[in-house]
């Protein structure tokens, strides 16, 4: 139930103004920087195709066809990175705007530079995971529980990491994120539904999420 609320908050900020403006610039630097690299990599493959009559004519055709949808999965594998390394430079601006409106205690302010490497943080590991795994995106079926998994899994874990040392010690985020590995997994996936705005959902949400859920510190106290 947690989990389901701070979603449905962090959708509804989105929908409602809080962050719909940052969601926008999001989403048209995500997708300019998506199609831009898809297009670049597909480019190299493209002069390699043989272009000629008869048969070959027809191998030249289904080679353009092949490399479009090549085009597409790449755009596909690319997107959740693209997207998380754009939105970790809004991320702690959203995350501030949101604490202020649920009445979050007061946070403390990171540094430009720690919003940038925190944008890098979350997007490396999901381009290199989301590469690695592009031959299963070819996969019908499979290709559809492998994006929306592992990058719940990687959206989730970073999200909430980020969220919750805003609030307490680095050492204590991971503590919470990992007692709550459920929670912050099904944010995680929801964010994963919606790549191009999942770092303005995500941080609408794990700060609703974190500040539902109890202190490693009072719990080690109980």
């Amino acid at each position: 139930m947690r989990a389901l609320g701070a979603i449905l908050g962090g959708i509804g900020d989105l929908i409602f103004g809080r962050l719909t403006l940052f969601a926008l610039l999001n989403l048209a630097i995500a997708i300019a920087l998506t199609g831009g690299a898809a297009y670049s990599l597909i480019r190299y493959i493209r002069p390699l195709i043989p272009e000629g009559s008869g048969w070959l004519s027809y191998a030249s055709s289904a080679g353009e066809i092949a490399a479009s949808v090549v085009l597409l999965i790449v755009a596909i594998a690319l997107s959740p990175a693209v997207s998380m390394l754009v939105g970790g430079f809004l991320f702690d601006f959203a995350a501030e705007r949101v604490e202020k409106a649920i009445g979050a205690p007061k946070a403390r302010t990171p540094p430009l530079s720690e919003g940038i490497a925190n944008g890098l943080k979350i997007a490396l590991p999901a381009l290199v995971l989301n590469l690695v795994v592009i031959p299963l995106y070819f996969i019908p079926g499979v290709n559809v529980a492998v994006f929306f998994l592992l990058n719940g899994a990687l959206m989730g874990r970073e999200y909430a990491t980020l969220a919750a040392a805003r609030q307490m010690s680095f050492r204590q985020a991971v503590t919470l994120r990992n007692r709550h590995g459920i929670s912050v997994f099904l944010v995680g996936l929801a964010c994963s539904v919606v790549p191009f705005f999942a770092p303005l959902v995500g941080a609408s949400a794990m700060v609703r999420l974190v500040n539902n859920l109890p202190r490693p510190d009072a719990a080690g106290r109980k």
